[in-house]
């Protein structure tokens, strides 16, 4: 029997003060988990939750909407955009961020890191990411600018990839070369517009790293967002072996085919 859960945000949800202008709201319903944060204005991330986080900046990745009001990010490589009511957003973590104009930003997020926000991380404990998922993160972002040089660099001589299904694509490619010959024919169907975004990583701390992505990708005028993950073998610094698995894999199949 199919489970039907429900979390009340008003009466459930677990509020969460910043150190002024406005708060968060947490709840979560079986797999589903989200923030509702209302941003006042004069609120800015680096003054009103910087001394709960304890983090120079936002170290937690956002994916949401803004149901109102406007919010300008700066990421610590510099970029920066605002963001208004209507919009759906991707914010990586390594960030900070503050309100535009006299209307609060009410911002709902449903990242699986979102539970996360305004509460400091236990004293002690390594980060949540060992070096393997970064180095599992840096290839996604290689493979999406179509950085040949950087994925050749964490392939082994030996790499593996292993593609399911009865699509075209469907087999094993063994070796550098044969791997990203196969993301040049993802490329040559979709006419350069498939990407994996990665959602969430996993790690055992023993070489092994489960990337759960979104694929999005456009193909004879019709666009397919899917869901989908893969099981990377890695030996230090270097990916051995990539499992592919898909959410809905026949209709993967049949939008290549």
């Amino acid at each position: 029997m199919a489970d039907l859960n429900v979390c009340n945000l008003e009466t459930d949800g677990e509020r969460r003060e910043f150190a002024a202008h406005g708060h968060a709201v947490m709840a979560h319903a079986g797999a589903a988990a989200m923030i509702r944060g209302t941003f006042e204005p004069g609120w800015r991330w680096s003054t009103d939750v910087a001394p709960v986080a304890g983090t120079p900046s936002c170290q937690v990745r956002h994916q949401g909407y803004v149901e109102s009001g406007a919010m300008t990010i700066r990421m610590d490589g510099g970029e920066q955009r605002t963001i208004h009511a209507g919009e759906l957003a991707e914010i990586d973590a390594g960030h900070d961020a503050w309100v535009e104009g006299d209307e609060a930003c009410v911002f709902i997020d449903m990242s699986p890191h979102a539970l996360q926000y305004a509460t400091a991380r236990p004293a002690g404990i390594a980060p949540a990411e060992n070096d393997q998922m970064r180095l599992v993160r840096r290839g996604y972002t290689a493979f999406n600018t179509g950085d040949v040089e950087t994925l050749m660099g964490l392939f082994a001589s030996d790499v593996v990839q292993h593609v399911p299904g009865d699509g075209p694509l469907a087999g094993t490619y063994k070796g550098p070369e044969a791997v990203l010959g196969y993301y040049g024919k993802l490329a040559e169907a979709t006419d350069g517009t498939f990407r994996a975004i990665p959602v969430d990583l996993h790690g055992d701390g023993l070489g092994h790293v489960l990337a759960v992505h979104q694929t999005v990708a456009t193909r004879n005028g019709s666009t397919r967002v899917a869901r989908g993950s893969i099981l990377f073998s890695l030996v230090g610094d270097k990916v051995h072996d990539l499992l592919e698995m898909h959410g809905d894999l026949p209709g993967d199949d049949a939008f290549l085919g």
